[in-house]
């Protein structure tokens, strides 16, 4: 499986030859690569430069007190954001620089501080680079270390292929990380191969592309850096870039370029960041994947130059893996013996593939050859996500307090830790909180909302009670899932300038919303007043109540929607029923409001009769949650004063008055009829008469349908239990000639989806009964595999032969003349 380099072309040959010349040293490298950081680190302890120049926005350089303190342990990242842009809902935009201990950024700058280098950052100011419209951001935040070029390469792909290599890291493994100690150590070797290989990647791409992408004023800018420092050190200068940039720094350093002005510089923060982040594999824009693996790898070449560093990690990633798999269980158990026999097989494979010991993948074929056992979907996705998890690792790392960040991350954190969760890693945990039994895991509660409510990544709610939608509420236990992030953290920073506490962002963000709620110009709404008082008790903004009240008062008294009056009084329903969970008490601006709904909604209950037919089933489902809300209002006033303020009466009246009003919504009719009915409001006799008027002479198919489809949504089993309404159905259908009946099969199939299948059988056999069919006819056709389109298709069929045969006067060959096919 070896594989070399192709022959150069004449321009990257030329460019290779000048790496190290003239006490210039390029370090071409890719970031977070162990064998780039190792050899780097040879190269600085026999070269011993005046200057260390880094890849990195040059604003960094300001920042290297905190990067250089004892204090700071890897893996940190520097955190750029600048200000959102003008246009509404823009957010900041940020941008990470993660370093590790096997960070080659990372090396330069700790072994460059160890022998007294002068250390600078060369790259554009991240404010040029974020203003480029051209720029490719990344979905959460961008990666100031992308390399998506040579990701795309169509060279690399092809030389990935001949190696026999499954992807690109694979690639770059075989040919750079699965070196034996003494060959990363040779760097003028390694730099130079690793130069090649991005040079040839990149002269897939056009100059056009990588100035308008940004890449060529940045090389620019950074070559101008360069031409400086030679100038004003005497001694060495090792320039340390990512790979893809060093044949253009070394076209560029006879131009007699000049760095830019400096742009103002965006702010900056040196933050934690977690292995979970760094992981290739989870999104991140660059570098490599299993940042734990290559941890180990770091470390060991770190450790005694007589340990082979690639087998001794392979040993004990399998020996981790079996001993993880004996303890929690979820998988078969790896035996000892597997163990030694993935070891034999990962050594023979790198032998096989011209490894100066096992690498990663070598580790990886060995774990699926020896501990997998069925085929792969046979329960042991778990082993594979443990494997997962050990090489990407949990590890987060740690800056010294005068690193200082905005107040507002402080405050967060302390909340956090009030609360119990952990900081030292990014694994994600299930909280489980008992909201009615336990005051310390409603205060837990509060403070998920709230991080939620700022869109801090920080937890996602899993199940439980919806206090904002109003459901579960009968649940005792509420689920979150929770991570502390570097993410986590960015957002944090974006959010700083609302306040320096949580509870003053939080309190700003609901102002805003309260603000765009009274602005001029915009309809009242009851409904979302009331969300956002709801809203404010979930997050612990309990002092806004007064302020809310008042606020969803003055939108109750001028909201004309009927479905906001009715969302607005269901939200008080469950801010009462919920009113321990959510600290609400026994508010009596609460109660006074939720009175107040009723004969609101009951006023604007008339408009519904001129419901047009493409809005009949939401007002219908909005005239169901009004009775409802009545009921659910009854059950949770105190005794005595339910029916004073809820009277059923009231609704009686409406509802009697909308199945009188001429050109009513047939829907909107027949759901007020079913709820009559229900109700006791309404006898057998009054929905007879009704049925008549809907149903008999006169009486069109779609007004016919649309009632019917009312009466079933709110009231499904009628049909079933009122005779003289299904003879009425039966009637209608019976009259419909066959043309009707198909166009109208879909619109009858939906008015039926809220019967039990069950019901729709019972249905079924009482409309064959009532047609003459025998009793047990029916179970003998039915088909269950035919499906809605097949049954529609199989309609228009059967209607064009009997159109075919009464045209050519041969309808009485099948009796069709004197039967109705759908009858």
């Amino acid at each position: 499986m070896a594989v070399a380099l192709p022959d150069l072309p004449a321009g990257v040959a030329a460019a290779r030859a000048r790496l190290f010349e003239h006490g210039l040293y390029f370090a071409p490298l890719r970031h977070h690569s162990p064998a780039c950081a190792y050899a780097l680190q040879a190269l600085l302890r026999e070269v011993r430069p005046a200057a260390v120049l880094i890849e990195g926005p040059e604003s960094f350089t300001d920042m290297l007190p905190l990067l250089l303190d004892e204090r700071t342990r890897p893996p940190v990242a520097l955190l750029c954001q600048t200000p959102a842009a003008g246009k509404e809902g823009a957010r900041a935009q940020s941008a990470f620089f993660p370093f590790c201990d096997y960070s080659p950024e990372w090396v330069a700058l700790r072994e460059g501080a160890a022998m007294q280098a002068q250390l600078a950052f060369i790259d554009l100011p991240w404010q040029a680079r974020a203003d480029n419209p051209d720029a490719q951001p990344d979905a959460e935040a961008r990666s100031l270390m992308a390399e998506r070029y040579l990701a795309h390469s169509a060279y690399l792909n092809a030389l990935a292929a001949r190696a026999g290599c499954r992807d690109q890291d694979e690639l770059w493994d075989h040919l750079f990380e699965a070196r034996s100690r003494a060959a990363l150590a040779d760097w003028r070797s390694l730099f130079g191969d690793v130069f090649s290989y991005c040079a040839m990647a990149r002269l897939d791409y056009e100059p056009a592309v990588l100035e308008a992408e940004g890449s060529l004023p940045r090389e620019r800018h950074m070559a101008a850096h360069i031409a400086r420092w030679r100038k004003q050190v005497d001694g060495p200068v090792v320039v340390v870039t990512g790979g893809f940039h060093t044949s253009a720094l070394i076209e560029l350093l006879d131009a007699g370029l000049t760095p830019a002005k400096p742009a103002a510089a965006a702010a900056s923060w040196l933050i934690r960041y977690s292995f979970e982040r760094l992981d290739a594999l989870n999104g991140y824009g660059a570098g490599m994947p299993s940042p734990a693996y290559y941890q180990a790898v770091w470390d060991a070449l770190q450790s005694s130059a007589d340990v082979d560093h690639q087998l001794a990690v392979a040993v004990d990633q399998l020996t981790r893996l079996a001993q993880h798999s004996r303890a929690r269980g979820l998988h078969e158990r790896i035996s000892t013996a597997e163990v030694q026999a993935a070891m034999l097989q990962a050594a023979r494979l790198a032998a096989l593939r011209g490894h100066a010991g096992p690498g990663r993948q070598d580790v990886l074929d060995a774990m699926r050859s020896c501990f997998v056992k069925g085929a792969v979907d046979d329960g042991t996705q778990g082993l594979f996500d443990d494997v997962r998890r050990q090489m990407t690792g949990s590890r987060l790392g740690d800056v010294p307090p005068s690193a200082g960040s905005p107040p507002l991350v402080a405050d967060a954190r302390a909340a956090a830790r009030r609360h119990g969760l952990r900081l030292d890693d990014g694994d994600q945990r299930l909280a489980r909180l008992d909201l009615y039994r336990k005051e310390r895991h409603r205060r837990r509660s509060r403070f998920f909302h709230l991080m939620q409510y700022l869109d801090t990544g920080l937890a996602r709610w899993q199940g439980g009670p919806d206090f904002m939608a109003g459901s579960r509420l009968e649940l005792l236990f509420e689920e979150w899932t929770y991570a502390w992030t570097p993410l986590v953290e960015a957002r944090l920073i974006e959010l700083a300038a609302d306040g320096a506490t949580l509870a003053e962002v939080a309190l700003a963000r609901l102002l805003r919303e309260e603000q765009a709620l009274g602005a001029a110009g915009r309809a009242r709404s009851a409904g979302s007043a009331a969300a956002l008082l709801v809203r404010a008790c979930l997050v612990g903004l309990h002092a806004r109540l007064p302020g809310l009240l008042d606020l969803l008062s003055r939108h109750l008294d001028e909201d004309a929607d009927f479905a906001s009056v009715i969302a607005c009084g269901h939200a008080l329903v469950t801010l009462w029923r919920a009113r321990e969970p959510l600290d609400v008490r026994e508010h009596p601006g609460v109660l006074a409001l939720m009175r107040r709904v009723w004969p609101a909604a009951l006023f604007l209950l008339p408009g519904l009769a001129d419901t047009a037919m493409d809005g009949e089933s939401a007002q219908v489902a909005q005239l169901l949650a009004l009775r409802e809300f009545g009921r659910a209002a009854c059950s949770a006033l105190p005794a005595g004063e339910a029916g004073l303020a809820f009277e059923a009466g009231d609704l009686h009246q409406r509802l009697r008055a909308l199945t009188a009003t001429r050109g009513c919504a047939p829907g909107i009719c027949g759901a007020a009829a079913a709820l009559l009915f229900l109700d006791g409001a309404w006898g057998e006799q009054d929905v007879s008469r009704l049925l008549e008027q809907r149903f008999g002479v006169g009486a069109t198919p779609q007004d016919a349908v649309r009632f019917l489809s009312g009466l079933m949504a709110a009231a499904p089993e009628l049909l079933l239990t009122q005779p003289g309404l299904l003879r009425s159905f039966n009637s209608l259908v019976g009259s419909w000639d066959e043309a009707s009946f198909i166009h109208y099969l879909p619109d009858l199939r939906l008015a039926f989806t809220g019967l039990k299948p069950q019901e729709t059988s019972d249905l079924a056999e009482a409309l064959a009964l009532l047609n003459g069919a025998a009793p047990d006819a029916l179970q003998a056709q039915l088909h269950y595999d035919v499906s809605e389109g097949e049954m529609l298709a199989g309609g228009r069929l059967n209607a064009a032969l009997a159109a075919c045969l009464e045209r050519d006067a041969l309808s009485g060959w099948l009796n069709l003349s004197s039967e109705k096919p759908h009858g």
